[in-house]
């Protein structure tokens, strides 16, 4: 028995011996394929045709056809239905290979997407890095310039107090923010150097010290040169100019100069014009509101030179009270400027000019007033050009290094004031006492002469204080008790006294007499007299100690003050 191999590799079941002789190869072929169809399972044949269609599928067209009618024949399938299962397979193929094709170049995207997308996340750190890098030196630099805007803020407050006390400010400025204090000593001196450089009003000092005796002559003498005063005014005026120029340095109290005449043409514009030629800084200014004044003197400090004021502080009183406020230094006002809260400071020497000037009883209490008189033809001056000349520079540079050189040893001066020099008068006069005594020569006793004149000129009692000099002469005169009758009857008994015609309302009354009293905590009560039934009146023991704080020493029967825990009129 022999067996042989199909063409697909399968092994033929060996036909079975016998003796009759094959004739033709197609009767073989016929019989071998009988022979494997007979023993081929149906699932085995399905499989195997799967093969060949799948095996010619893969060929191309023209050479699978050359192979269709065999392959038909072989596999005992029909040679159409073989053909659509070639085609429908290429076709299978063809699905898959595109989808393959598909996904190996979605594939090759989202690797192409991945490498892109973290290319461009590298790209990102990378500018983020750099943006950060950016914002870090932009933080920097505006730290920076927020460093130098506080040194400079701080630079220009600093240069505005004294010099004495520049340094312990750069101390005070080193710690908060956080500088290095020699860094910040040559800061601020540049920044001196700049400010005073860039200030049109800046002056450059004499370059040689000056003696104080000779130039208090030299200013009063420039002073007179154009204006008529008087001997005692033309001292204060004077002495108020040196004043002026340490005004920044050292004071702590600032007295208005005030120019007062009971007509015009009595000088006063002049004497403005005069010392604005002979102080630092000066500006004259007219209609000024409180705004305007805080406002401009805390950002140029200047020496202020109010001119035409007849009722300017009447029509402003605003205006009255920044100008009260402003004779002590470190009172401040507060205002929103671009939401944040400013404080500014009114603090600077004023000059206030008028006709009769209406203040205030207590803005008088802070000036050093100054009477001016029309010019006799007998008296004789320079005609004033409101210009400056090489005289006046040559004093202003004079009294700049004056200050320079004697600010410090004024600043603790304590000069001795005239008897009755108390509370405001006295420091209304302290520092140019201190300047008149650091002259030497006749200036001591002329400027102390000069103070009590003008004091006495200047000072009015008030409506109270009057009341208390007729409360004293009536208890010296009618004795320690009198009743509220009796008291108002001997008041207003002198026809051409101020209480027979109280304030133009005719006599004044016993309610009114109470009213004035009320202030000073007296008040009227039960008094039982010698020999009369009791009756509301007053005791001068009542008085005594007011009489002490209010009155000069004067005529009067001395009383017994009372026990201070005892209220007045108990």
């Amino acid at each position: 028995m022999t067996s042989s191999m199909s063409d697909d590799g399968d092994k033929v079941v060996a036909f079975p011996a016998s003796t009759e002789i094959e004739t033709t190869p197609e009767d073989r072929a016929a019989r071998r394929i009988k022979a494997e169809v007979e023993q081929v399972t149906p699932e085995e044949r399905a499989r195997r045709l799967r093969v060949e269609v799948e095996r010619l599928a893969r060929l191309p067209v023209s050479e699978w056809m050359f192979w269709l009618d065999g392959v038909a024949e072989e596999r005992g399938i029909d040679k159409a239905t073989l053909k659509e299962m070639i085609e429908a397979t290429a076709r299978a193929n063809e699905k898959k290979a595109r989808e393959a094709k598909a996904e190996d170049r979605q594939r090759e995207q989202q690797i192409e997407k991945r490498r892109t997308d973290a290319q461009r996340e590298e790209d990102r750190k990378h500018r983020e890095q750099e943006r950060e890098q950016e914002r870090e030196q932009e933080r920097a630099a505006k730290e920076a310039a927020k460093k130098a805007r506080e040194r400079g803020k701080a630079f220009a407050a600093l240069a505005k107090r004294p010099k004495a006390e520049h340094e312990k400010g750069l101390v005070e400025l080193a710690r908060l923010l956080d500088e290095d204090l020699e860094f910040l000593r040559d800061e601020f001196t540049e920044f001196i150097a700049v400010e005073e450089k860039s200030d049109t009003t800046y002056i450059e000092p004499w370059p040689e010290p000056v003696d104080t005796l000779a130039l208090l002559s030299e200013v009063m003498s420039q002073f007179r040169r154009y204006v008529i005063v008087h001997d005692d005014a033309a001292v204060a005026i004077t002495l108020w100019i040196f004043f002026a120029w340490v005004h920044a340095e050292i004071a702590v109290h600032s007295p208005l100069l005030v120019f007062n005449s009971a007509e015009g043409d009595s000088g006063k514009t002049t004497a403005c014009g005069v010392i604005q030629q002979l102080t630092p800084r000066s500006y004259p200014a007219a209609e000024l509101t409180g705004p305007s004044l805080f406002r401009f003197v805390d950002h140029l400090h200047p020496t202020l030179l109010i001119d035409d004021a007849d009722k300017l502080f009447v029509r402003r009183p605003e205006l009255a009270h920044i100008v009260n406020v402003s004779w002590t230094r470190g009172t401040k006002i507060p205002r929103q400027v671009h939401g944040e809260t400013r404080w500014f400071s009114p603090f600077c020497p004023k000059v206030v000019a008028g006709v009769n000037v209406q203040l205030d009883k207590t803005t008088w209490t802070r000036t050093i007033k100054i009477k001016m008189l029309p010019k006799l033809p007998s008296e004789k001056v320079d005609d004033f050009d409101y210009c400056d000349d090489d005289t006046f520079t040559t004093l202003r540079r004079k009294l700049a290094r004056w200050a320079a050189d004697n600010a410090a040893a004024l600043k603790d001066a304590r000069p001795v004031v005239p008897t009755g020099f108390n509370n405001r008068l006295k420091l209304n006069w302290r520092r140019q006492l201190a300047i008149a005594d650091l002259g030497g020569g006749d200036w001591p006793k002329s400027a102390r002469q000069a103070a009590v004149k003008l004091a006495r000129e200047r000072r009015e009692p008030s409506e109270g204080i009057r009341l208390f000099e007729a409360f004293r002469a009536l208890f010296a005169t009618h004795g320690p008790m009198l009743t509220s009758a009796k008291v108002q009857s001997l008041l207003i008994a002198d026809q051409d006294g101020e209480w027979a015609d109280f304030r133009g309302h005719g006599p004044i009354s016993r309610r009114q007499i109470a009213v004035l009293l009320d202030p000073f905590d007296i008040h009227p009560n039960v008094i039982h007299p010698e020999g009369r039934k009791a009756e509301r009146g007053y005791k001068a023991e009542w008085f005594a100690d007011a009489f002490a704080r209010y009155l000069k020493p004067g005529a009067g029967k001395r009383t017994t003050v009372r026990n201070p825990s005892e209220k007045p009129g108990k």
